[in-house]
């Protein structure tokens, strides 16, 4: 519980000392509430009403009321805050990391941190909060035991020192199981993701999808289940002394302390009429133990998290997200000695493209030909500034690409990869125009499939082609410089192939366009002014005669 409460204090950035004032006041108000109601008990007679206990009992009732819903109220709102917070700032720092970080953590991860982990740390609040009033409470308790009698008060710190111990020592194997069950869980929120992504592949092949669930799902979720099994039966053996802890105090009050001093045999019944009120702090602990154990386990995931972030964190890339994006006045694109390689690791020699010299010229149609794996899709990313250079430069004419200029460079270019992702709405796109709208779903045979109402795209279940070719229309409503199409045209049949190379790209050259396109496509050379060749990581000139 110590991780937590310094976990909110550090992410907040102040403890509210109202609250901890509130909830220490509302555990020794119940404290005193159930003194007040056991030293009531012992003078009741028929027909008679203590007032004055009467008026106290109802005074601390009232008193508990309103300071612990306002510390349950406050740490809410905190716990609430805090997860703000940390969401914010994690996806605030994606916006400084490098594509090539990005790419190296796994996908899993993010959503368990985000949603999972996130909304763990706010269940727990309440709990707490409980727990530590009710700490208060139990603490009270024990000192006005202590009041009646020494030797109690001894029996009862001893047990409670007992319980303590063996805590602490089941706390650490908790902890460890429960992380390495995030960890499982990471995996496979990651894994899940694939089977939702690939799930046609994976029906077409039923041993790939036996393999697939039992190695990428089975082995998971039974990785996960052990590891939670094992937190578990720690978990048991917790929750299970601080409910012993009643009857094994009743028990030595009852048993023990008549040997150890007869004369306080009379007090005996008073005393464990204390201990049965504790059954209420008690019954606290054991729901929150568990509560705070799973949280805290969720801290340390968000933490890795961020850890993993932070090593994909790029000085280049704060620098470029800080400057603003101006309109780029140029006549070529240059790319002069560049080179980028993978980095490496532990096995294996990392892939890597160039050197390579080459020009993009404004307003020209560039085709970019190889086969698979020669590095075209590293190469676009190259291009496009999202990889970092390992050498050489990029100019805009004789203007160096820096990360002070990065950001209007990127501008410059609307991109549609391979794996590109289709938003449900136009991003970074206001109010576009519907008569464009309207024509380009029409070019794209999109009309009676799908429609953009204020920005919304109102159907996204496409076949692959229509998506690119949805793809496509949000493309040029960005209204970019540069385009480029990574393999476009590969899943478009042949009548809207040729369309796309004998009038779309046309049209868009005619309006000052410069297209680079990814093609297998020799059919329709012609239509490009001029064409650059990959293999094995290299780009050079491509003779059309070839």
């Amino acid at each position: 519980m110590k991780n937590y409460f310094e976990f909110v204090k550090a992410e907040a950035g102040h403890f509210n000392k109202t609250m901890a004032l509130m909830t220490v006041v509302a555990g020794i108000a119940n404290g005193l509430a159930v003194a007040t109601a056991i030293h009531a008990a012992g003078k009741l007679k028929p027909g008679s009403l203590h007032f004055r206990e009467f008026l106290l009992f109802t005074s601390l009732m009232a008193l508990f009321w309103y300071c612990k819903r306002y510390s349950m109220n406050e740490s809410t709102r905190l716990v609430e805050e805090v997860v703000r917070i940390i969401r914010h700032r994690i996806l605030a720092k994606l916006r400084s990391t490098d594509l090539l970080g990005m790419e190296g953590i796994d996908k899993g991860i993010f959503y368990s941190s985000l949603a999972m982990d996130a909304n763990t740390i706010s269940a727990s609040t309440t709990l707490a909060v409980n727990a530590i009033s009710s700490a208060i409470m139990l603490v009270f308790i024990i000192i006005y035991i202590g009041v009646m009698s020494f030797k109690a008060l001894l029996i009862s710190v001893g047990i409670v020192g007992f319980m303590v111990l063996l805590y602490l020592r089941n706390e650490k194997e908790i902890a460890s199981a429960l992380q390495k069950s995030a960890s499982c869980e990471n995996s496979f929120m990651d894994n899940l993701g694939g089977l939702l992504n690939g799930f046609k592949e994976l029906k077409m092949n039923r041993r790939k999808y036996e393999d697939f669930s039992q190695e990428e799902l089975s082995k998971v979720i039974d990785g996960s289940t052990e590891q939670r099994i094992k937190a578990g039966l720690k978990l048991n053996v917790t929750i299970l002394l601080s409910q012993s802890f009643l009857l094994i105090s009743i028990g030595c009050i009852l048993f023990i302390l008549p040997q150890l001093d007869k004369s306080e045999i009379p007090i005996i019944p008073k005393l464990i009429a204390f201990l049965i009120f504790t059954a209420g702090p008690i019954s606290d602990f054991a729901i929150a133990i568990p509560a705070m154990s799973r949280a805290e386990a969720a801290i340390n995931n968000i933490r890795t998290l961020e850890e993993l972030i932070d090593q994909g964190q790029s000085r280049n890339e704060l620098i470029c997200d800080q400057q603003e994006i101006v309109e780029l006045d140029w006549n070529k694109i240059i790319l002069k000695d560049v080179f980028f390689q993978f980095p490496q690791k532990e096995n294996g020699r990392p892939f890597s493209i160039g050197p390579m010299h080459l020009e993009f010229h404004k307003g020209e149609i560039t085709f970019i030909v190889g086969g698979n794996g020669s590095g075209k899709s590293t190469f676009l990313k190259v291009l496009a500034s999202l990889y970092p250079l390992s050498s050489g430069h990029i100019l805009l004419d004789e203007t160096e690409i820096t990360p002070y200029n990065k950001a209007s460079y990127r501008n410059i270019f609307s991109v549609i990869f391979t794996d590109y992702h289709l938003f449900k709405r136009l991003i970074g796109i206001d109010e576009p125009d519907s008569e464009l709208v309207s024509t380009l779903l029409s070019q794209m045979e999109l009309i009676d499939k799908t429609s953009i109402e204020d920005g919304v795209i109102t159907n996204r279940d496409l076949s692959t082609g229509q998506k690119k070719r949805l793809s496509l229309i949000t493309s040029v409503l960005e209204n970019k410089q540069v385009i480029i199409f990574d393999e476009w045209a590969a899943d478009q049949d042949p009548v809207f192939r040729k369309y796309f190379y004998n009038v779309l790209l046309p049209e868009l050259k005619a309006k000052g366009k410069t297209i680079i396109a990814v093609t297998h496509d020799d059919n329709y050379f012609y239509a490009s002014d001029r064409i650059y060749k990959m293999e094995y990581g290299s780009c050079v000139k491509y003779d059309h005669e070839e």
